[in-house]
């Protein structure tokens, strides 16, 4: 028996290349370690719509760690763990966003959302291939509708010192209510409290009944140190920043140089 028996994989940076794309040697390397038996989560800040295209083009079945760690599918697509931001919290969000320089999305289980068409739009679409609705995101309960729940709103800005600053004073001013961190220089995660990406590797834990020991997480940036935390082998891109490759047992090569592929062959 390997032992090691799942695998937690970071997607930007880590499992897709610099042209945010997935290389025929890692396509390969995934299907070998699941050939000897190891199930491959996906664990990222993408949408759970966005995760299953990627599992297409992988040829995979396995969990999914949605919105860095808010909702976490088995490998059946059910509900395994969910933490949505309540409603409130939601809207006090949205009304500070507003009088800030960002740009901002809303996602949800079933969808995204955008105020405006603009040029974020256009990189979000081009890199998921899922279209979101333009719709005054100020007006939330009114777009929700049935079990569509608001998980995660991730707002932007081309000056990465305005998203220091920003990301400072969101947290100072949502303290204790919301979850705000980075998950890219240019990028603010706005999540409910104690949500992370490893919440997701835990609830993968203690549903398939996997000890700690027996689990992997690759990844790449600040925000998959939580996941490296929950694991027995935490493994970091070398195109990860020095901080977060000292929370990690091992150094892959980095994305554009093929780092995931020749890490998972490594295991077989």
């Amino acid at each position: 028996m390997h032992p090691y028996s799942l695998i937690c994989c970071d997607i930007d940076g880590t499992l897709l290349n610099s042209d945010h794309t997935i290389s025929e040697r890692t396509k390969r390397a995934v299907r070998a370690v699941v050939g000897r038996g190891i199930a491959v989560a996906l664990v990222s800040g993408r949408s759970p719509q966005s995760l299953t295209l990627l599992q297409e083009k992988l040829s995979l079945t396995g969990p999914l760690g949605c919105f860095n760690g808010a909702l976490s599918l088995d490998a059946e697509q059910h509900i395994i763990d969910e933490q949505p931001i309540d409603y409130r919290s939601a809207l006090r969000a949205l009304d500070e966003l507003a009088h800030t320089e960002l740009e901002f999305f809303l996602y949800t289980n079933e969808s995204w959302y955008v105020q405006a068409h603009n040029r974020w739009y256009d990189s979000e679409v081009a890199l998921t291939g899922i279209p979101g609705t333009i719709a005054p995101l100020r007006e939330l309960e009114s777009l929700l509708e049935g079990d569509e729940k608001p998980f995660k709103l991730l707002a932007m800005h081309r000056d990465r010192f305005y998203i220091t600053d920003m990301t400072g004073e969101l947290a100072a001013h949502f303290a204790g209510r919301l979850n705000i961190f980075n998950s890219h220089p240019l990028f603010i995660e706005i999540m409910a409290p104690d949500v992370d990406k490893g919440r997701s590797v835990r609830a993968f834990e203690e549903h398939y009944q996997v000890t700690r020991d027996r689990v992997i997480a690759i990844g790449d940036y600040y925000n998959d140190i939580p996941m490296f935390q929950a694991v027995g082998l935490a493994v970091a891109m070398s195109n990860a920043p020095p901080a977060v490759q000292a929370h990690a047992h091992q150094i892959a090569p980095a994305n554009t140089e093929e780092g995931l592929a020749r890490f998972l062959e490594s295991l077989v």
